[in-house]
């Protein structure tokens, strides 16, 4: 605004000094004379009318008053109006037909429940995984798996050694209807010594240590075959298990002895289960008592 001011100062020190020196040129005229003196003073005022400064005047003053007018304090009521154009939500002429119906809300809980779940299971899998991959570098200092603990090839009576380094392979109760199948099957998987055993709430009561053989054996009815201190008895349809003695009294399963605590008898291939556990025997109903078997 102040050059502005000062070129129109300039602007006017031009003009008067514009109009001094026509002056003075019409003073110097020889032909001037008093009968052209209007005409000439119309001339006069004609070359000193200064039509573009009036129009630059106009231009400064509107430019001033559009400053003051923009530079001009907002009203409380400008800036509520602006405010509340501001805050109002935008609608939309079309408006939303769809309706939200349970079908629509189940498929919705689905896929996020599907997506949640997916998300875990790519988590899981790269725990696991990690995992896996710490375990592959461990080096173990020895790869050999403990040496089984050495059991005499004899009858034991509540046997509470832990057994180390034998394979648990079979358990049933004594109710358990036993078939060869059983016995062939865990013979498959032991090839060198077994242990059978009859528990009572997890507790070995009754057990004893033999070849792996013993487990297909085919022995005669009410004989049996000896294998160091035991003797071992395997008669389809009728039982398997051991005695302390030779003799054996196979009427369904061992009846010999019945007050002997170290004879073991299961019946085979029949429609019950049981027998004998030493002294006690039947168990067709009962399953606390269990029939066991370990191999190394």
């Amino acid at each position: 605004m102040n050059v502005m001011k000062a070129s129109s100062r300039k602007m006017q020190e031009a003009r008067e000094e514009q109009r001094e020196t026509t002056k003075q040129d019409f003073q110097l005229n020889t032909n001037y004379d008093e009968t052209t003196d209007i005409d000439r003073t119309q001339l006069w005022e004609q070359i000193t009318t200064v039509e573009p400064y009036e129009s630059l005047t106009t231009d400064i003053d509107k430019t001033q008053q559009w400053q003051e007018y923009t530079t001009e304090e907002p009203t409380e009521k400008d800036i509520f109006t602006a405010t509340q154009q501001a805050t109002t939500p935008i609608t939309s002429s079309a408006e939303c037909s769809q309706i939200v119906t349970r079908d629509i809300l189940e498929e919705t809980k689905k896929e996020i429940i599907n997506t949640i779940l997916s998300t875990i299971s790519l988590e899981i899998t790269k725990k696991l995984e990690d995992i896996e991959g710490r375990l592959a570098t461990l080096i173990c200092s020895n790869d050999k798996s403990p040496s089984a603990i050495e059991l005499s090839w004899q009858i034991y009576e509540n046997l509470q050694i832990p057994l180390t380094g034998w394979l648990f392979v079979f358990d049933q109760p004594y109710n358990h209807r036993t078939r060869l199948d059983d016995l062939n099957q865990i013979a498959g998987i032991c090839h060198n010594q077994v242990i059978v055993t009859a528990t009572f709430n997890e507790s070995i009561s009754l057990a004893t240590v033999g070849p792996a053989s013993v487990l297909t054996l085919n022995t005669s009815w009410n004989q049996s075959q000896q294998f160091w201190q035991v003797y071992w008895c395997r008669k389809n349809g009728k039982s398997f298990g051991f005695s302390p003695l030779p003799s054996i009294r196979q009427t369904s399963a061992d009846n010999e002895d019945l007050n002997s605590l170290l004879r073991l008898s299961w019946l085979l291939d029949q429609n019950i289960g049981g027998y004998r556990a030493g002294a006690i025997r039947s168990f067709a109903d009962n399953s606390l008592w269990h029939k066991v078997i370990y191999c190394n």
